[in-house]
């Protein structure tokens, strides 16, 4: 069966799943919101919302996090453990994508960012967290940047332009976490931006599971295959690749200003 088959088919189980925890996320937010009132979380009032996506939303999920992040303390998990499983879950993301099920992907890709959210959380709650941890965090979230995206440029291989736009998108998402964290590394504090990874998750989500399914109700040009996935990744390819430039630039300016630019420069 080829590529573009196997996506036809779908995996319509797994587009439900995400619907359905999304819609229940926001559902039972909204209802908080409406009778008890939002609930603050320090790190989305550290990083804020963008103009893509929203504080409130982030709320939402992030409080739906700390529920079952809760159940996880009891069992005593350590942080390894759900790092390492964050890991195994992204990964599966790359062959799913690869042949066709972008749902499934898609499904793949959301529990194991989950997972990464409850690493930390663990993390902090039981006195874990260490420079270890959190360098073994950051290499697997790079590596799960890029699992869906490396699986969807195996799907596009058919069509250079096609397999072109999540080449660029991923390019664009580790260039955005590496400018920020070489800033960091030279103690620059810039400030939050878009596309950040919170925010490429909900996108990559968005054209794996959305994708397939608004596509047929658009035009393809060019002969594109699920135009809406293509579209979504187009757009993250342009906001985080701008980003990454943006926020060098931004970095390069700051050091300037504090007397670490370039010296001995001829008038």
């Amino acid at each position: 069966m080829s590529p573009i088959n196997a996506a036809l088919i779908g995996s319509h189980w797994a587009t439900a799943l995400v619907i359905g925890f999304a819609g229940g996320v926001v559902l039972a937010y909204g209802l908080r919101t409406v009778f008890v009132g939002r609930a603050p979380d320090a790190r989305v009032d550290k990083e804020g919302g963008t103009v893509f996506l929203g504080r409130w939303l982030m709320e939402a999920f992030y409080w739906t996090f700390r529920s079952f992040g809760h159940v996880l303390l009891k069992l005593r998990v350590t942080p390894d453990t759900l790092t390492w499983t964050s890991f195994a879950l992204t990964m599966a993301s790359l062959p799913s994508a690869a042949m066709g099920h972008f749902s499934t992907a898609g499904l793949f890709f959301l529990v194991g960012s989950a997972f990464d959210a409850f690493d930390g959380m663990v993390a902090r709650e039981r006195g874990l967290a260490s420079d270890s941890g959190e360098v073994l965090d950051a290499i697997i979230d790079r590596y799960a940047d890029m699992a869906p995206l490396m699986g969807l440029a195996i799907f596009y291989r058919f069509s250079a332009w096609q397999m072109a736009i999540p080449l660029a998108a991923l390019v664009g998402s580790v260039m955005v976490s590496y400018v920020r964290a070489k800033t960091e590394a030279m103690g620059l504090k810039l400030p939050s931006g878009l596309m950040r990874r919170h925010e490429r998750i909900t996108y990559f989500v968005v054209a794996l599971v959305a994708g397939p399914e608004i596509s047929p109700l658009l035009p393809k040009p060019f002969g594109a295959v699920h135009p809406a996935t293509l579209a979504t990744l187009g757009f993250v390819a342009v906001a985080a690749n701008w980003a990454a430039v943006r926020l060098g630039a931004q970095g390069r300016a700051e050091l300037v200003r504090v007397g670490r630019g370039p010296r001995n420069l001829p008038p």
